[in-house]
């Protein structure tokens, strides 16, 4: 059996640029002098086994007495409090694990102390459990590339994520836009040709991944 589509080529994902500051600078313009509500933080990825997890960067400027394998939130807790607690409420809500890197700049006298503090638990007056890890920068580096790399997510993986939220009612009222059945949706080809949304979960095509979880959510013993 052979279907044909219109022509529709995936498009090749691109590295991600730097951090675009523009968004902070406008949001702060915007609030004026009034208290922000937001949770700021520096990274958040997604594991495919362990979840979500947050990184927060703590830099330890050369102008300090400590350096980042001393220094430590509860040090100067009633100063930051407020913004510890806010991360680990995200962290509570995304079910995420929370990482602080203490770190300096490249070319100080530091810059080679990197400290991996993974937060297990805090309540009002600190962090009260944790594992801490020294590293090197080169050795967090090494550390931090393959968490990031195991992280990584292809655009068909994180579209099919997506439609795995959506309900089979909800995946069947999604209109193709491509082929011999352009313009109906989903449930109406299901009823008409099964066996083309068979070949077309396996493609490229818009959609596709789409038709891969509602033939999913209709196989028995499934929930829909």
């Amino acid at each position: 059996m052979e279907f044909k589509i219109n022509a529709y080529a995936p498009a090749a994902s691109k590295p991600l640029g730097h951090g675009d500051e523009s968004g902070f600078e406008f949001s702060k313009e915007m609030l004026g002098d009034d208290c922000t509500a937001a949770i700021n933080f520096d990274r958040l990825q997604k594991h495919p086994q362990t979840g979500y997890i947050m990184f927060e960067y703590l830099l330890c400027e050369e102008s300090q007495k400590v350096t980042p394998y001393t220094s430590y939130p509860n040090r100067y807790w009633k100063k930051n409090a407020a913004k510890f607690l806010a991360l680990w409420q995200t962290k509570l809500d995304f079910n995420a694990t929370l990482y602080l890197v203490n770190y300096a700049k490249k070319g100080t006298k530091a810059e080679n102390e990197v400290l991996l503090i993974k937060v297990l638990d805090m309540d009002e007056m600190g962090i009260t459990k944790d594992e801490r890890t020294q590293y090197t920068r080169t050795g967090f580096s090494e550390w931090f590339r393959s968490l990031n790399e195991e992280c990584l997510s292809g655009k068909d993986e994180l579209i099919k994520h997506i439609y795995l939220h959506k309900s089979v009612e909800e995946l069947g009222k999604m209109v193709l836009q491509g082929g011999k059945y352009a313009g109906e949706t989903i449930e109406t080809v299901y009823g008409k040709e099964a066996g083309y949304l068979e070949w077309l979960k396996d493609t490229g095509y818009p959609y596709a991944k789409a038709a891969w979880c509602y033939l999913d959510k209709l196989a028995p013993g499934k929930k829909t």
